[in-house]
């Protein structure tokens, strides 16, 4: 029988399918508020500003959507967060009418944590809307050119999917403003392997174009960088014909590809040009190349090849061809055309630089997109802004403490550890003075200790934990080394083949780290994954899980370990070396290992039950502390081949119970995979049910008290299930499209916390409309949830600061939950509230909507008759007061009159009494003195337990609200 649920669940997934989100009644009001932090930002892809005002601009963040400014960056506006896709490649302004904005989706830096797109989309209005204009398939699109004078023509340059061969990849043309798209040949490659990384158009003659091809193929144990098709095409005559130009460039192979045009002299183009490096000598190989005759001919400027296949991009100065920009991690300048190269002096608090936007009329504008986010200087350089006013953050795994309020932490792409409130208690929200920085480099795991919220546990990339004294930051290194393994010769295999080859656990990038790095040096044996998981044990805090291929056990919070477990992978000898194997450079990604442990978890309910999942497709279960191993993964049901496995969780309500979400992408499978067993792993049911097909599962969380409701997080969503997987809703309310890579439920505040890869953390406040959810109450004409305590935050004002240019995450909103169910068919509009406690109480209407309605108390409370006689006396003695300083006029027949009135006011006239108070708060204003609190209509609800009434047309229901004070406000005391 199809439920209800189910039914809303298939609309939910037909609006996702038809590229727009749209949030459903049913959980419409359980929103998610954004807590940043902004201080780092996150990677930005593409940049394009209007070419006669750099302050009209638009940015698109790699994994986070789209953001325009009109000022400059002093703020922005995110335009592209309910679309299908918030991996974003190009984004491209019509100069001629700028309301015309284009968004090609799915970044195409080609790294091993870039997610995808579903097409090209087009806004008419500003970015207001945007309507999916076709490309589908393209998964990866790289570059964008749009006709000067007539916006319905476009090129679109199609990198095309990253791991496999499927899909749409090549140059494609519209010229009906995409409602249709020719893909351009005749001379272009057609290999089915081969895309376009760029495409550029000639400033004044529109039939002239250039085009970068490569092939490049990622797989999670190789990557293919080039290919024999690829190279640079010119075309005359608006693409209806192409031929590659070669003279003065490498022959053979070629891969990643970025050309840019001077468009004061645009015969004059440079081209960062990545080439096979065994070339014989004397043979030019990847580096800059410029041309001064419309790409006819190129001479070789500067041998440069650091990781092309992620940075590799160029950019001239469009008003003075002597400026060449080499826009890379390795970032380099001339000022003289290409004769020398300098590394630039500027201080930009970061690199890996993978964008740059010159303004055509002054090159010394210019805006630069890096990992850290984006940068502008006015000055050529001698200065750079940095906007760190866009939470775009790109998190790999979080963690959260207990403190009241507590913090939340986790790991950065590129951009270290952070920590920050989940409350600021600050009047302006959570700033980003709030967070603080606990880690350097590519941050991953990040756990706190339960019982000591300044001890924090942190994971580097691959393979590199430390244990951080949150007060003092004092660091202690904890990852095993053959010195702190106490069994490691019980282990080490010095005739293991590949002996040769020593892994280093990289350390980053911070000048603390180097003096440990001779030390992390572990034989091939050994391997880590480029998110090597770390976790606590549940019932033991002093116990730390870190696991490599190998599972590795300390019992004194990482000082000494036990390896307690034997290689728990495939160990398959053709994958288990690190890879880059097919760069044309021989430049490596950075330590990506194969064959690695990726997600560990011990059971809460049983000590020692610990489960594992390896990127091979391994699931391991231990009974017995890692005594005896065995591996279940062989039993889970309809798979075809081994399947990365995102997240192992092991059940809090039945002991052989445990759920596995699969990832599949890096096989180009983008299909969700869940499943649970109920018996430690012997057989496995199927629990994907009607999640939509095109975004890969990378976490599923258990509530820890609702066995049936469970959380998972997608490429591009969160959805949650009542009855443990049998079907599955979105909960998306205020949440943009962006990668979830992992999902916390607060252990005490019963809080969703998502780490989000590409939008910083995410809050949804309160599980319990979730947690007390069953079916029978879709037969029910009124439910109301039963409130968690509420909190009466002291609110505190750091000072005035600029009300611009200033990121502002959201607070918890203030006041109590008050959360109640209204039938899907329900007519209402609103319904009465009504909070009491002895002679004190509130009563009040609210709007309503069908489904689960969530809306706050602010703590005020009617006053009673006692209070109002009081507060009354109070008022005509100011009055008085404020008479007898009043001399003869109009000012004091202006009092005596107010004085009149309020004699003349009853026992109970409350909304009189309020007229009567804001003339006297005005009366009071013109001689600049305060009205004070005691002539409120309104007193603040003391703490204590209230009942709860809820009234729907003829239909009541009730509970009980308890209130607390500021915990800040107890330890003050």
């Amino acid at each position: 029988m199809i439920k209800n649920t189910l039914l809303l669940a298939a609309l939910c997934w037909a609006s996702v399918l038809l590229s727009q989100r749209k949030d459903t009644p049913f959980s419409q009001d359980l929103h998610w508020r954004n807590i940043g932090p902004a201080n780092m930002m996150g990677r930005i892809a593409d940049i394009d500003a209007l070419q006669t005002d750099y302050r009209h601009v638009v940015c698109a963040s790699a994994s986070g959507g789209v953001f325009k400014s009109t000022n400059g960056g002093i703020s922005w506006e995110a335009i592209f967060d309910r679309y299908g896709a918030g991996s974003i490649g190009s984004v491209a302004i019509h100069q001629s009418n700028p309301d015309y904005i284009w968004v090609g989706t799915g970044e195409a830096a080609n790294r091993n944590s870039s997610g995808w797109g579903d097409g090209v989309y087009r806004s008419k209005d500003g970015g207001r809307s945007f309507q999916r204009m076709g490309l589908v398939r393209s998964h990866h699109i790289a570059d964008i050119a749009l006709h000067p004078t007539n916006p319905n023509i476009a090129y679109v340059a199609v990198a095309g999917h990253l791991w496999g061969y499927a899909g749409d990849r090549g140059l494609y043309k519209t010229e009906d403003g995409g409602e249709s798209w020719t893909k351009q040949l005749h001379g272009l490659p057609e290999d089915g392997k081969t895309g376009c990384t760029e495409v550029v158009m000639h400033p004044s003659n529109p039939d002239i174009l250039y085009a970068g091809f490569y092939h490049r193929l990622r797989q999670p144990f190789w990557y293919t960088s080039g290919g024999e098709k690829g190279g640079l095409y010119k075309s005359l005559d608006g693409g209806r014909s192409w031929k590659k130009l070669s003279q003065g460039l490498p022959s053979g192979e070629t891969g990643m590809i970025d050309v840019s045009i001077c468009r004061q002299y645009p015969n004059t183009l440079v081209a960062a040009i990545e080439a096979d490096e065994k070339l014989p000598d004397g043979m030019p190989g990847s580096g800059v190349y410029r041309s001064d005759d419309g790409g006819e001919s190129w001479t070789f400027l500067l041998k440069h090849h650091l990781r092309p296949f992620y940075h590799g991009q160029i950019e001239i100065d469009p008003s003075n061809p002597d400026n060449i920009y080499v826009v890379s991690r390795d970032f380099r300048l001339s000022r003289d055309g290409g004769k020398t190269f300098t590394e630039r002096n500027w201080q930009v608090d970061g690199g890996d630089d993978h964008a740059m936007w010159i303004a055509p009329h002054d090159g010394r504008i210019f805006y630069l997109g890096t990992d850290q986010g984006l940068r502008l200087s006015v000055d050529g350089g001698q200065t750079l802004l940095s906007f760190n006013n866009m939470a775009i953050g790109q998190y790999y795994a979080i963690g959260a403490d207990l403190r009241d309020p507590y913090w939340v932490g986790g790991g950065l792409q590129d951009n270290g550890l952070w920590i920050g409130p989940s409350n600021s208690r600050e009047w302006r929200g959570i700033l980003n003075e709030h967070n603080t920085w606990v880690g350097e480099g590519d941050g991953f795991h990040f756990q706190v200790d339960p019982t000591n919220w300044r001890t924090l546990y942190l994971v580097n990339h691959v393979g590199f934990a430390a244990r951080v004294n949150l007060e003092t930051r004092e660091h202690t290194y904890i990852t095993p080394t053959p010195q702190t393994i106490l069994n490691y010769g019980d282990h080490f295999d010095p005739q293991f083949p590949d002996s040769s080859i020593r892994y280093t656990i990289a350390p980053g990038e911070h000048w603390f780290y180097y003096e440990f790095t001779d030390r992390i040096k572990l034989p091939a044996q050994f391997r880590f994954n480029w998110s090597s998981p770390l976790v606590l044990s549940p019932s033991d805090p002093q116990t730390v899980y870190f696991a490599g291929n190998h599972l590795f056990r300390s019992s004194d919070r990482g000082e000494s370990w036990q390896i307690i477990s034997p290689d728990l992978t495939t160990n398959d000898p053709n994958r288990r070396k690190p890879s880059g194997s097919g760069y044309l450079t021989n430049e490596t990604t950075g330590g990506e290992n194969y064959c690695t442990i990726v997600t560990v978890a011990e059971s809460a309910r049983k000590k020692g039950l610990i489960w594992v999942g390896t990127d091979d497709g391994l699931v391991q279960l231990s009974q017995d502390a890692g005594a005896s191993w065995a591996e279940v993964g062989q039993n889970l049901p309809g798979l075809s081949q081994r399947i990365w496995v995102s997240r192992v969780e092991p059940s809090r309500h039945l002991e052989g119970r445990c759920y596995l979400s699969l990832d599949n992408h890096r096989q180009d499978d983008m299909k969700p995979y869940l499943f649970v067993t109920e018996d430690f792993g012997r057989s496995w049911t199927n629990i994907t049910a009607n999640l939509p097909p095109y975004y890969s599962c990378y976490v599923i969380r258990e509530d820890p008290v609702n066995p049936n409701l469970l959380f998972v997080g997608t490429e591009a969503a969160v959805y949650y299930s009542t009855n443990r997987g049998q079907s599955w809703q979105e909960l998306m309310a205020g949440l943009p499209t962006v990668a979830i890579y992992d999902l916390l439920i607060h252990p005490r505040e019963g809080d969703l916390i998502a780490g989000t890869h590409g939008r910083s953390i995410w809050i949804m406040d309160d599980l319990s409309p979730l947690r007390q959810w069953h079916d029978s109450l879709l037969r029910k004409p009124l439910h109301l949830f039963a409130s968690p305590e509420a909190t009466q935050w002291q609110m505190i004002n750091t000072g005035r600061k600029q009300p611009y240019f200033e990121f502002r995450g959201e607070n918890p909103p203030p006041g109590a939950k008050i959360q109640f169910w209204l039938p899907l068919k329900s007519t209402l509009d609103s319904v009465s509230i009504r909070v009491e406690r002895g002679k004190q109480h509130a009563e009040w209407r609210v709007a309503a909507h069908p489904g689960i309605n969530r809306t706050y108390w602010d703590f005020q409370l009617d006053a009673t008759q006692e209070s109002y006689a009081e507060n009354l006396a109070l008022m005509k003695s100011a009055l008085s007061a404020l008479e007898g300083r009043v001399g003869l006029g109009a000012t004091r027949d202006t009092l005596q009159n107010l004085q009149l009135a309020f004699n003349a006011l009853g026992p109970w006239d409350v909304a009189a009494y309020g007229a009567l108070r804001e003339r006297t708060v005005a009366a009071f204003g013109a001689y600049g003195l305060p009205l004070g609190g005691s002539v409120q209509t309104e007193i603040l609800a003391p703490a204590g337990l209230y009942k709860l009434s809820v009234r729907a047309g003829v239909h009541r229901a009730s509970s009980s609200l308890s209130v607390r004070k500021d915990p800040l406000l107890g330890e003050q005391k």
